[in-house]
């Protein structure tokens, strides 16, 4: 999971005074209705009811289980059977019905801890009433597809196809993406979807001895995942954008950086926004990128949660140009100091403004942060205090089980102080 949070091109103070003026002028009341913690399938397997009544116990109120997952070799510090463990990979955790799937040649694969009993059936019987199941729902992030469908995976600049990315342009993926949400909002009763990973994926991934000896500047790994494959092109195409001046501008500042490093040539740009301020097109090559993702996400919403009650959240930042489409969005606090946390989260409630829909902060439980039961209050009171109204914790199986004990210990309190 990763986030890149929005680049403010003003000063501190200003910041600070345009927050004192949103603030003062929208009134958006405190909520501690929406407290969430990320579950894998494997967390449930063998001790749904005991994982279920902790939650409770900890003041949770939504479990955001992942209804398929990618690839992934992960430290698993209180599982009582293993310490280490490598999830089978862009599987499916439920058991899919296979009709919705007849427009695209992609299809879930179901786990093997699955395929005997319905885990997310069984999660669904194991909540009491009180509580909200989100569908944690990986997209185009799928290296077996990918693997078994090149075509259909994004291709850059010099038609290297990236096997980890589906490409959002393929109608096979659309389709695919589409009927995914379809078949998990109308066969269970989700309170929202959570889609990740629902556009296009970039070039850095994490493959086994992934190596760049270049040494990659982040504008750099930007443009060797821009995509430019068949259906990219024409789609841009129709949409009057000059794809062959897009890809040239690409190239070359590619193929100056691969030439000069370790170096760069002068006035390489160091941003992506830079690049763009200096080669238009390339502008408004990216700006067709982010309408044509939004248009993915308006079908989802109009089409697969058509007729149900599940609402559509997005594990990105506030987009006003999906503000009537999206019930929810996310910013995210990770190895984050309280302080630091609510400078993110008054900057999600900035950007959002009286916008009235679930913003969420996802607080990661790892990685040195937070370092000891104070500072997770701390963090968790801030989230709430500087604009966000809902709370999601990252995650069960890789928690630390002492930060899980502190999750369990503080929580209530901050609760019980905001009614």
């Amino acid at each position: 999971m990763t986030f890149k949070l929005a680049r403010l091109r003003i000063s501190a103070r200003e910041f600070l005074r345009i927050l004192k003026t949103v603030f003062e002028d929208t009134q958006i009341a405190p909520s501690t209705d929406f407290r969430g913690l990320f579950v894998h399938a494997w967390d449930i397997s063998e001790d749904k009811e005991d994982i279920v009544n902790w939650m409770g116990e900890a003041g949770l109120n939504v479990m955001c289980l992942a209804v398929n997952y990618h690839h992934g070799w992960f430290i698993h510090p209180g599982s009582s059977s293993h310490r280490a463990f490598m999830t089978e990979g862009d599987v499916c955790y439920f058991h899919p019905q296979l009709s919705f799937y007849r427009e695209t040649s992609l299809r879930p694969k179901v786990s093997k801890l699955t395929e005997k009993v319905d885990l997310l059936r069984a999660a669904v019987e194991a909540l009491p009433k009180d509580f909200r199941l989100v569908g944690w729902t990986i997209g185009t992030h799928n290296t077996d597809f990918g693997a078994e469908q090149p075509h259909l995976t994004v291709q850059n600049v010099y038609k290297d196809r990236l096997p980890h990315a589906l490409c959002i342009s393929q109608r096979d993926v659309r389709q695919y993406l589409k009927a995914l949400c379809r078949d998990l909002a109308t066969n269970y009763p989700f309170w929202g979807l959570q889609l990740e990973a629902f556009g296009w994926m970039g070039f850095p991934h994490g493959h086994h001895h992934e190596r760049d000896l270049v040494g990659l500047l982040p504008i750099e790994q930007d443009l060797m995942g821009l995509c430019f494959c068949e259906a990219c092109s024409r789609e841009a195409g129709m949409s009057d954008i000059d794809v062959d001046e897009a890809r040239s501008i690409v190239k070359n500042t590619l193929d100056d950086a691969f030439r000069e490093a370790p170096q760069r040539p002068p006035h390489h740009p160091e941003l992506l926004r830079d690049l763009v301020d200096m080669k238009p097109e390339l502008g408004r090559f990216l700006a067709w990128r982010e309408s044509f993702g939004r248009q993915l996400i308006t079908e989802i919403k109009n089409e697969s949660l058509r007729g149900t009650e599940c609402r559509l959240l997005l594990q990105s930042e506030f987009d006003p140009q999906l503000k009537d489409v999206v019930d929810g969005f996310a910013t995210a606090s990770y190895r984050k100091t309280p302080g630091e946390t609510a400078a993110i989260c008054q900057s999600a409630r900035l950007r959002a403004k009286d916008w009235k829909g679930l913003l969420q902060c996802f607080v990661q439980l790892g990685m040195g942060t937070p370092a000891s039961s104070e500072e997770l209050h701390q963090i968790i009171a801030a989230v709430y205090d500087s604009g966000c109204n809902g709370i999601n914790f990252y995650n069960h199986s890789e928690a630390p089980p002492k930060m899980l004990g502190w999750l369990k210990a503080v929580l209530p309190s901050v609760i019980n102080a905001r009614r």
